[in-house]
């Protein structure tokens, strides 16, 4: 045990691996917070320990794991060196495929912080970017990585240089590249063979020069880092495809939503009677289904919204089928004309079956002139049997035909209409649609209160 009188020693080097995976471990807990890592105490006396370096570095890589953003991997290991290591400058410059360069993502330190971050790169033919691409910095190190002082002996050999003239002007020009930088070690960062990024590390403040020991960890840290950005980078790319697919599908599906509209706007104008009609009831069917929100059926829908808003639209799509004459008669149809009529909701099914996407919206359609007692066309379908979508346009698609004008008779009030439909709940409606039907009608999501105080009721 150590006096009471004895004087603290600086932490070892294999002390400050294991406070850098300490500092790693509590970054990665919460890598969006700049989270501190708890200063090491100072020990006393002990003989240093040999590091378990196998142990060390995978404790690393199951930290770096779970970084999902680069830039949170790469300002941790530079954060930590620069805070534990204590070197005058630690940095990263990173692969960028869009600039074809290597980009300096980060630096610290008293030199580093004189290099500005962002606007400092090194392309492709730089000497240092050159010699790790080419593998020629093992010909200086064993180890692959740049040391300033064996880059300044392998300058000073002159029977080396005689073999090979050319080394001697790749050696000048990394030399004249890191004192540039201010690079004592540069550490390449390697994946799949490929160099994803450099390390670069400015002198000991000790001045102290880097062990071989020490150079060798900060080659396998550098790989292991480059695998967890690589992952990184990965997700971070698959997100961003994600989200360009999200919003091609947005201007897809508003350019389609936006043809509807025109289609729907074009079967009203054959029928000047019902001008406006798939637009009004529209609105009223998103009017029904927000009071129905979290209704289990809703769930077997993939999407219940858009469902239903498209068939809406499209509902009387089918009267495309319907001949001029009868669909614009000006006095009550015959029986015969009738079942003519009654065809379209079957038209407009056939019509949009084919179209995959809309594969859903055809039995909405199909279906939305059947009642709730079984006795609609064109399949005789009861209750449940019915889909929700068809059994919300139907409600809606009554409302507005009762509070609008035909050729055979007058628009009634809103307040028959309102009668009409309660009558006829349970038997021709869904009980429930009925109901939420209702309450809209009670918010004034169905027909604003300055046409319903309108004894004629809704105003076309």
């Amino acid at each position: 045990m150590a006096n009471a009188g004895s004087t603290k020693r600086a932490p070892s080097w294999e002390e400050l691996h294991s406070w850098l995976v300490d500092g790693m471990a509590s970054n990665a807990a919460a890598p969006d917070r700049q989270q501190a890592v708890a200063e090491p105490q100072m020990l006393v006396g002990n003989p240093q320990q040999r590091l378990d370096y196998q142990v060390f570095l995978e404790n690393a890589s199951k930290t770096m794991i779970r970084f999902k953003k680069p830039e949170h991997l790469i300002k941790m290991i530079v954060r930590t060196i620069d805070e534990y290591l204590k070197v005058t400058h630690t940095a990263v410059f990173l692969n960028s495929d869009d600039r074809k360069s290597y980009v300096l993502v980060d630096s610290r330190g008293e030199d580093g912080i004189k290099i500005p971050v962002g606007f400092i790169r090194l392309v492709p033919d730089n000497p240092i970017i050159s010699a790790f691409n080419e593998k020629e910095s093992y010909l200086i190190s064993e180890t692959g990585s740049l040391h300033y002082e064996e880059v300044s002996i392998g300058l000073s050999d002159r029977q080396t240089l005689e073999l090979n003239s050319s080394l001697y002007d790749k050696l000048l020009a990394i030399k004249r590249q890191m004192d540039q930088l201010r690079a004592n070690l540069c550490v390449p960062c390697y994946f799949k063979r490929d160099l994803l990024g450099v390390l670069v590390l400015g002198k000991k403040v000790s001045g102290e020069r880097f062990t071989r020991e020490e150079t060798s960890f900060f080659v396998t840290l550098a790989n292991n880092a480059a695998m967890a950005i690589a992952n990184a980078q990965l997700i971070e790319n698959l997100q961003q495809k994600i989200e360009e697919v999200q919003q091609l599908y947005m201007r897809e599906h508003t350019v389609f939503v936006h043809t509807a509209i025109a289609l729907a706007a074009a079967i009203d104008a054959r029928d000047t009677y019902t001008h406006g009609h798939t637009e009004r009831v529209t609105t009223y069917v998103l009017s029904i289904a927000s009071e129905l929100e979290g209704l289990p059926e809703m769930a077997q829908y993939r999407n219940f919204q858009e469902t239903l808003q498209i068939a809406a639209l499209l509902h009387d799509v089918g009267k495309i089928g319907i001949p001029d004459h009868i669909l614009n008669k000006s006095g009550r149809l015959t029986p015969e004309e009738f079942e003519e009529i009654k065809k379209h909701s079957v038209i407009g099914a056939t019509i949009l079956y084919p179209i995959k996407e809309l594969v859903n919206v055809a039995k909405e359609i199909r279906y939305h002139q059947e009642k709730f007692d079984g006795s609609g066309y064109p399949d005789g379908l009861k209750g449940y049997n019915i889909p929700l979508a068809a059994r919300i346009i139907a409600v809606a698609d009554a409302f507005d035909a009762i509070t609008s004008n035909r050729p055979y008779r007058k628009k009634r009030t809103v307040e028959e209409a309102i009668q009409e439909i309660k009558r006829n709940s349970g038997t021709q409606f869904d009980p429930v649609v009925v109901s939420a039907f209702l309450l809209a009608f009670e918010k004034g999501k169905i027909i604003s209160k300055t046409d319903f105080l309108r004894n004629d009721g809704f105003v076309i």
